[in-house]
Parts: C-alpha cells; structure tokens; sequence
C-alpha cells in the first residue's frame, strides 16, 4: 500500500510543480501590464514599457531625431528651406505603441507564450510612418507662388502723333502647383532637395503681333458746329473713352461697355437727347455723334460690325443711312476684329469736328472701301387738324411738330486697283414720318364778304410743301 501511496503523492507532487511553474510563466511572462521583449518602435526597444511609457519614450526619441530634418527647396537663385514640422509632420505614435502591446496578446496561452518567446529570440520592428497636414502643406504652396509667380507683360503700343513705339513683351512664369504638391508629399519622409517645377507664361500680345500696326486704314469725321457746349463735353468725353483702343483679332469691343454709365459723376452734361423720336433735354446728348462717327471710319477701315442701329431721327452729321445711335442697356454698337493683324482706335477733337483713325496694317489691308446710302422712298408728313372749341375762332394752334419720313439702303463697295470687287448692301434703314397737329378753333361768323382765313405754314417741314390734299380734319367734338 505504501508503494501506491508514494506514486500518488509523487504525481501530486509534479503536478502541483508544473501548475505553480505555469501559473508562475503566465503571471511573469504573459499576464503583464507591459509591452513584450523583442518589441521595437523604428528601432527604439520599448519592451518591457507600458503603454504610457512606451508612448512618452517614442515620441521624445523621434522628436530628438527630427528636430533639425528640413527640406529645401530652389528654383534659380530662389531658396526655401522648410521645417518638416511646418508641413505637420508627426506620427501616428498611438497606433505603433498600440500595435506594440497586442504583440503576443493573441490566441490561447500556449500560443501567446510561444509568439512572446519568438519575440524575445527574434524581435519585432514596427515602422512608423511620417504624416503631414494637407492644409499646411497647400498654404506653403501657395505662399511660394506668390512669390515667385510672376504675370506676362505684354508687349504696348503707343502712337505719339506721328509715329508708333512699340514696347517689348515680357514672359511670366507660373509653378506646376499640382507637382510641386506631390514633390513635397514624396519627400517628407526622406526630405529629399526639391527643385521647384514651374511652367514659363507667354504673352498674348507680342512685339511681332503689334509690329504690324503701320498705317491708318480708315478714317472718319463730323462736324459739331453751332452744337452748345454741353453737347461738345459729351462728344469729347464719349471720344476718350475709345481713344487708344488696342483690339487684337479675334476681340469684340462693345461701344457701352467701353464709354461705361453716363452722368455727371462720369464728366457728361445736360444737352438735347433724341427719347421716342423727340429731342427731350438730358444727360449725354452728343455721345450719339462720337459712336456715328466711330462707325463709319469702321466701315471705311472694313471692320467686321456686330451690332448697330440707326436714329428715329435722321442725324444732320452724316448722310441718312450711315448713322449708329447707342443707348445704354438699349442700343449699343458693337464690332469685331476679323484681321490677322490688330487694330489701333485713336479719337480726336479738333475746331468744330470730331476724328476717328484706325490704324492696322495697310499691307495686308490694301484695297479700300466705299459707302453709298441709297434713298428708295420719301414718305411725306400728314397735317391733321383737330377741332378744339378752347382756340380762338379762325385760328388754330400747333400741338405736334411732324417730318417726313425715308427709306433708304446701304451698299458698301471694295475697291482694288481702282476696281470694284464687291458690292454688297450692309443696312436697310427706316426713319419713320411724323404728322403734323393743329388744334383748330370754331370757324368764323360768316360775313357778307367773307374772306378766306390765313393759315400759318409749318415751320421747318424740309422738302413736303403742305397742301390741301394732306391736311386731314378731325372733329373730336359731337
């Protein structure tokens, strides 16, 4: 029976050892608050650390070892050299060090013991990875730009009366903004030299392009004698705002848009405007006069016109036909640059005219142009009388001026070696007639002798001579 016993006793004895010594491995070696050995964060040993402490310890090492870390960038003589840190350059040191402590945490406790003595044998190490803030790093790239973006200049044209003096373009140079994101990307980790990508800018406008402004092409001028002096400062104010006009080809120039609003903080002054077919006092009168006069130095200069529009009443400063009238918002005269070659717009007032010059190139544009309005129908005025008993017998009053009215077309010709190339009609116009009215007062008495009342004739009325067969009577009362 001793024998038994002793087995039983030995066994116990063993069994007790064996649990005590796994119980002992499992507390010391597995069940611990601390990062297994073996375990490296970037190459910094952090077993044995708590998750505190590991944390504390990495992110002090890699901020000692990054503190100088800087990259440079350059561009020709230009240099930034940029702390990472002002990019937001950090880690995500929470994730390592938690990556760190789950090390050897999984599965039963045989296969934890088992990874834990791998770890402490062969070691582990988890690389951390830099990250940056996307905001910072745009901020910086805009900043460069703006200091080393430089804007195109083009090339100018000046003509000081006599001659044309043409100023050199100067390239501009603009940053690969979205290479230069990506260069900076790739480089925080390495902080490897950038150069700066940049792409050159060139000019629209070329010394060669305007170069071939040599010569006047077309021009134009009216006359504003007797005109009073506000209409004149609206002329000469309207003129300016299209003086020295560059137009490349290709451009469309609205006459609005470049004279802009019209009042007396922009310089114009009362005089006489044309507002449904009459002349009404306001502001801006004139300025009908230096769009006209533009016009037709356009035509003569065979400039392509997108836009134009004639009076209600026929202008006195130019033939029927030829006029362009603009009203802000309303009516506008608009034209297009159709040549190879840019057009140069230079206004003058001069004595009693107004002088429009396009200039161009006048070896390209060698032919020249011709405009003939055509008069197809002369409409006459009615005179209609209307019965007002208010007005003296036997008299009658003027209540409305009239005029005649025209129909007319426009036909322009291209002349070449003194030949006519082409002849095309351009606008159809329609100046429309305006009765006359007369309130007319009850008739006389009749007298023994009746005599035949005098009738006043119409002021002004141009080329209709009033007779009996156009005066209409209309009796409004009962």
């Amino acid at each position: 029976m001793k024998k038994p016993l002793f087995i039983i006793l030995l066994i116990v004895i063993i069994l007790g050892g064996v649990l005590g010594g796994a119980y002992y491995i499992y507390e010391n070696t597995i069940n611990i608050d601390e990062i297994y050995s073996g375990v490296k964060i970037d190459g910094y040993d952090v077993g044995g650390k708590t998750l505190k402490d590991a944390l504390i310890f990495i992110s002090l090492q890699k901020e000692n070892e990054d503190v100088d870390k800087s990259i440079r960038l350059s561009y020709l003589e230009k240099n930034y050299n940029i702390d990472i840190y002002d990019l937001g350059y950090t880690y995500d040191f929470n994730k390592a060090v938690n990556e760190a402590y789950n090390l050897g945490r999984e599965g039963n406790p045989f296969q934890r013991y088992s990874t834990i003595k791998e770890l402490k044998k062969g070691g582990y190490n988890i690389e951390l990875k830099p990250e940056y803030d996307r905001e910072m790093v745009l901020k910086l790239v805009d900043d460069i730009e703006e200091d080393l973006n430089q804007e195109a200049k083009d090339a100018t044209l000046e003509y000081n009366g006599t001659t044309f003096i043409v100023t050199k373009e100067k390239p501009g140079l603009a940053i690969k903004k979205s290479e230069l994101i990506n260069l900076l990307v790739d480089s925080i980790q390495d902080q490897e030299d950038i150069q700066i990508p940049v792409d050159a800018v060139e000019p629209k406008v070329t010394e060669k392009v305007l170069s071939r402004v040599n010569g006047v092409i077309g021009e134009f001028s009216t006359s504003f004698k007797g005109s009073s002096s506000g209409r004149i400062q609206n002329i000469k104010q309207a003129s300016k705002s299209v003086n020295n006009l560059l137009v490349l080809p290709g451009e469309e120039i609205s006459f609005n848009e470049k004279v802009g609003p019209i009042g007396p903080s922009t310089g114009y002054m009362e005089a006489p405007v044309i507002v449904n077919g009459e002349l009404t006092p306001g502001v801006g009168g004139g300025v009908c006069q230096s769009s006209t006069t533009l016009y037709n130095a356009l035509l003569l200069s065979d400039v392509t016109i997108v836009e134009r529009h004639p009076h209600s009443i026929a202008a006195s400063y130019v033939p029927r036909g030829t006029d362009g009238a603009v009203a802000r918002g309303y009516l506008d005269l608009k034209f297009k640059n159709d040549f190879d070659f840019p057009i140069y717009i230079q206004s003058n007032v001069a004595g009693n005219r107004i002088h429009f010059y396009i200039f161009g190139d006048k070896n390209s544009k060698d032919y020249t142009v011709k405009i003939e309005p055509e008069l197809i129908q002369t409409i006459p005025y009615k005179v209609k009388e209307v019965f007002d008993s208010s007005v003296a017998p036997g008299t009658r009053v003027l209540q409305q001026e009239g005029r005649t009215g025209y129909k007319v077309r426009t036909f322009k010709s291209i002349i070449k070696d003194g030949n006519v190339v082409e002849r095309k009609q351009i606008t159809y116009d329609y100046y429309r007639e305006k009765d006359f009215i007369y309130r007319v007062g009850p008739a006389l008495p009749v007298v023994p002798e009746p005599t035949e009342p005098t009738i006043s004739k119409p002021e002004n009325i141009g080329e209709q001579i009033e007779s009996e067969e156009n005066i209409e009577v209309i009796d409004l009362e009962p």
